[in-house]
């Protein structure tokens, strides 16, 4: 399988956020989720304040986040939602699962101005992780760091409500089973970065600028950010934890 060679050369070298539906498509409904209470990408956030670029990235870190990170667009008999994702590869995105879902449409937007057409290849079994093939050479490829830590300073990077890009700084609390949020395996990190829909996707980035982790949603009754950890994605690299995406409506 292309994806699990692909992630697998490229790791050993080295996720409330989501995809809103936007206007044009038809409205939301609140998904049931299990206790702890998500909002997962379509679903509404709270008034909140925009949040500066963080003092903890320095200028090439900055430079280096906005050139791994895209906009994505997914056009699906759901609607039109937007999320987040970034390069692990030239032609190669990682994003959430439910960034993908159904789509018949995937459209990327680099931080250079370029809109790239994509193919959803591949999803995640055991977390909201998913893959895309893109038609065209991405600015810059993620690299990957190491396992984040209770107390790490990260950045959560992303497209807001598919606007413009932001940074929000903030702090590894704690890493919680993933079964406690609906996540077969695996740990989910909590982090007091600010995340809002259209940032599923989007990477969760170390003081260095390295990749730590997936935002995917946030946690209401906390307002804290929710992440799938980096070392999962080697996980499902490993252990080829990758399936066809659903086509439209299946799931």
């Amino acid at each position: 399988m292309r994806a699990l060679r692909l992630l697998a050369s490229v790791l050993a070298v080295g996720v409330l956020a989501g995809c809103g539906l936007r206007a044009d498509g038809p409205p939301d409904e609140e998904p049931t989720l299990a206790v702890p209470e998500l909002v997962p990408v379509s679903g509404s956030v709270p008034e909140a304040v925009r949040v500066e670029i963080p003092r903890l990235a320095k200028d090439s870190a900055e430079r280096r986040a906005r050139r791994v990170t895209v906009r994505v667009r997914n056009v699906s008999c759901l609607g039109v939602g937007v999320g987040s994702g970034f390069a692990i590869a030239r032609d190669v995105l990682v994003t959430n699962r439910h960034v993908l879902a159904g789509a018949d449409t995937v459209e990327v937007s680099t931080w250079d101005g370029r809109t790239l057409s994509a193919t959803a290849a591949e999803v995640g079994v055991l977390g909201d992780l998913g893959l895309a093939y893109v038609r065209g050479r991405l600015p810059q490829v993620g690299s990957y760091g190491a396992p984040p830590e209770p107390g790490d300073e990260v950045t959560v990077v992303g497209y807001p409500g598919g606007e413009e890009l932001t940074l929000a700084p903030g702090t590894v609390i704690d890493l919680e089973p993933g079964e406690r949020y609906g996540i077969a395996g695996g740990r989910i990190m909590r982090l007091t970065s600010h995340v809002e829909p259209g940032n599923s996707g989007g990477p969760v980035l170390d003081r260095r600028g390295k990749v730590a982790g997936v935002v995917y949603a946030y946690e209401v009754s906390t307002g804290f950010g929710l992440a799938i950890p980096v070392d999962s994605l080697r996980r499902l690299a490993r252990e080829g934890g990758f399936e066809p995406v659903p086509s439209c409506g299946s799931g």
